[in-house]
């Protein structure tokens, strides 16, 4: 319970312990195929019912699957939360999943696909990066929308099956936001979610392993694409799961490595390949550790007029090789470590970001506690564990370098 008094709304976050890196290869695409059948209805309440019932009490709601999660949220009036917290827990348990709803929405789901995979070709790059770096076949080196040829062939029962093994209460995250307390929650909950039988769920697993033959290059000539980009991305480990023993106490160092690198416009890269050498237009560095298995570390550059990828990757390397041999400075540290911080004070402020940041962790073994202690972590990191993570992370043997160009003419 997430309770802010700003505005009468309140932000309810189901958030199941499934999601695509859940699947295995042949059975891809039923995580996220399940979540769009969340809708089409249950004994009480007809296929479509639940988004036009939000939608008549003035509120808004939607749903998402990820590697790791899947999950479904509503945003309404706070005298509403009963309503949604019914409709939720009815459909947790009661599901109905008929091939008169099944066949039109499978061809809404392939549509997704098309509109936001295929006709997207730094989508497409994207994948193909990712069977590299993970590996092919491999829980995150699958599409979460899944292989075309595997939604193709779901029937109810394979939704059904797969529903019943992983929708259960207590393999989900209930959070609330907004404007009521934790008592009226408790209640709410007990009332609606608790009469519900709970059933085994399988231990999840991740590979403690990458890609084959790392490095790897991937490049993707499209007609569609008009400017160059560039990216690279090598394994990390995340908060939970490491490629040896002991790489997760890099997690929040990593974080913080990437704020010093390529977190703004006043970060080493855009100093140095964008304001210095111009041979960037931008350039940033990315990190999270909210993985239930392994992670990446990745950077990201649009090369400037008359550069090319060689000059990108040229200063990126003496960059690599300066943080390396020398390490970050307190001062950088220091900075880094006060905007996550301020960030993770805002995000406690927002029913969108404070449930979405609780989910992320509650739903991948971590703990509320592991939570609030996120700040205290951050602003813990030294000077020499960024140092540390670098050099256990940023090495060859663990990267896929990626680049989208337009079609030469």
């Amino acid at each position: 319970m997430l309770p802010s008094r700003r505005a009468p709304i309140v932000t309810q976050v189901v958030v199941y312990k499934v999601g695509s890196a859940d699947e295995t290869f042949g059975h891809t695409g039923i995580a996220h195929f399940l979540e769009h059948m969340m809708f089409k209805g249950t004994p009480t309440v007809g296929p479509g019912e639940f988004s036009r019932i939000v939608a008549r009490n003035g509120g808004r709601e939607n749903a998402f699957t990820d590697f790791d999660v899947t999950g479904y949220h509503q945003t309404i009036a706070a005298d509403r939360l009963e309503l949604v917290m019914r409709m939720e827990a009815d459909r947790m348990a009661n599901l109905q999943i008929v091939e008169k709803e099944l066949t039109p929405e499978r061809l809404v789901v392939l549509e997704e696909r098309r509109q936001r995979i295929d006709n997207v070709p730094s989508s497409l790059l994207d994948e193909a990066s990712r069977e590299q770096l993970f590996g092919l076949h491999k829980p995150y080196g699958m599409p979460v929308s899944g292989y075309v040829e595997d939604v193709k062939k779901y029937g109810p029962d394979d939704l059904m099956a797969f529903y019943k093994q992983h929708y259960t209460p207590n393999n989900a995250v209930l959070i609330v936001a907004g404007d009521t307390n934790g008592e009226a929650v408790r209640k709410l909950a007990e009332r609606y979610y608790g009469p519900l039988a709970s059933r085994p769920v399988e231990a999840r697993r991740r590979p403690s392993e990458g890609g084959n033959s790392l490095p790897q290059r991937v490049v993707r000539a499209d007609p569609r694409v008009a400017e160059t980009r560039w990216s690279r991305d090598y394994l990390a480990p995340s908060l939970r799961l490491g490629l040896k023993e002991g790489e997760t106490r890099h997690a929040y160092p990593l974080a913080v490595l990437a704020r010093v690198l390529g977190g703004s416009e006043t970060s080493r890269l855009w100093r140095s390949l964008v304001l210095d050498r111009k041979v960037a237009l931008s350039a940033s560095a990315g990190y999270s550790g909210a993985s239930l298995g392994l992670s990446s570390f990745g950077f990201d550059a649009q090369p400037a007029a008359g550069g090319g990828v060689p000059e990108i990757e040229s200063a990126l390397a003496d960059e690599i090789k300066k943080l390396l041999d020398n390490g970050v400075t307190p001062e950088e540290v220091e900075g880094a470590q006060n905007r996550m911080l301020a960030q993770a004070i805002y995000a406690q402020d927002s029913l969108a970001s404070g449930p979405r940041q609780y989910s992320a962790v509650l739903s991948t073994g971590g703990t509320v506690a592991d939570v609030d202690a996120g700040p205290a972590r951050i602003a813990a990191v030294t000077p020499a564990d960024v140092l540390a993570a670098a050099r256990d992370v940023l090495r060859e043997d663990r990267a896929v370098t990626s680049v989208l160009t337009p079609v030469e003419k």
